[in-house]
């Protein structure tokens, strides 16, 4: 584990990232002129917050799939603070754990405490972190329990993966991507046929969670994110697709990049490599998917850095021993 003294500078430099966003802060001109208005995601998860503080007649005003993102709301309901406020605050504790989780499992897989250190400055001194980790989206604590639960597949430590993964549901169903990085992590570690009752159970309570949120959820209607040619051509003629991707790849998406494309990816054990792969491979094609679907922007990229950070140190950890 990195050490106290080394761990507190970088939860302070997390928090002076988030502060200038925190609830949607504008920003300086000419920048705030890319910004917008408040998106339609975060108005929703402010109205359920109130609906978990008693407001019900807000029920009729609430939508799926944003209603199918209860836990963040009901956290955050419970924080006597305006509602956009309590969910940041929500946000900013899973972050932290996060990054403490990060560091873990930067440790976990062999790298040294500066290493780990330069993979935590990678997390945060992103434009993530910086632009969505605190502006009213629910993306921050998804990527926090994303983190807690990856450090927990690793490290063996099957209970606590179930229980961090379930509660994933119910922040985000984008917590799928972590299915086929414990699909492979478990058919390459476990020797017995229990890999397969290890690979059943979490795929069994994704879908079973999923149900049961969208039978109970509020909701006037649901949005089903369905590909169409016309929300491509929207995606591909906005300037802020190119740019929120670029931005949020960053530095570890190239370097992860690079080591796949020249096959120094080969030289990590395929425990680690395997699985880590799929997850960056896999949450890649979760941003391409939403080109086609969704409004595109950096936050469905964003959950890249829980694969592409170690991926980068591997390549940083490479030169470092070729250099000596």
């Amino acid at each position: 584990m990195i050490k106290i003294s080394k761990l507190i500078p970088l939860l302070l430099l997390l928090y002076l990232v988030v502060l200038p966003r925190f609830n949607w802060r504008d920003l300086p001109q000419p920048f705030n002129q890319f910004v917008g208005e408040k998106p339609f995601d975060v108005v929703q998860y402010q109205k359920y917050v109130q609906f978990f503080r008693g407001n019900k007649n807000v029920a009729n005003e609430l939508e799926g799939p944003f209603s199918y993102r209860p836990l963040v709301p009901l956290l955050a309901s419970v924080i006597p603070f305006q509602s956009n406020t309590s969910i940041n605050l929500i946000n900013l504790f899973f972050l932290t754990l996060g990054l403490i989780y990060l560091l873990r499992l930067l440790r976990l897989f062999g790298f040294n405490e500066n290493q780990s250190i330069i993979g935590g400055l990678f997390f945060i001194l992103s434009f993530p972190l910086f632009y969505y980790a605190t502006s009213g989206y629910i993306d921050g604590s998804l990527l926090g329990i994303l983190l807690i639960s990856t450090y927990y597949l690793f490290d063996d430590k099957y209970f606590l993966f179930i229980l961090t993964f379930t509660l994933g549901i119910f922040i985000k169903e984008t917590i799928i991507i972590l299915l086929p990085v414990a699909i492979i992590e478990f058919m390459i570690k476990e020797k017995s046929k229990i890999k397969f009752l290890k690979v059943i159970i979490p795929v069994l309570l994704y879908f079973l969670v999923i149900v049961l949120i969208r039978k109970i959820a509020p909701h006037k209607e649901s949005y089903v994110w369905k590909p169409s040619i016309d929300i491509l051509i929207y995606n591909l003629v906005r300037v802020k697709t190119y740019l929120s991707f670029l931005l949020t790849f960053g530095i570890p998406g190239l370097l992860a990049t690079y080591l796949i494309i020249t096959k120094k990816i080969q030289m990590i054990s395929k425990e680690i490599s395997y699985p880590i792969l799929a997850g960056f491979l896999f949450s890649f094609l979760l941003w391409l998917y939403s080109l086609f679907a969704a409004y595109s922007d950096g936050r469905q990229l964003w959950i890249t850095y829980v694969f592409s950070i170690p991926l980068a140190l591997f390549v940083i950890q490479h030169r470092e021993k070729n250099a000596k």
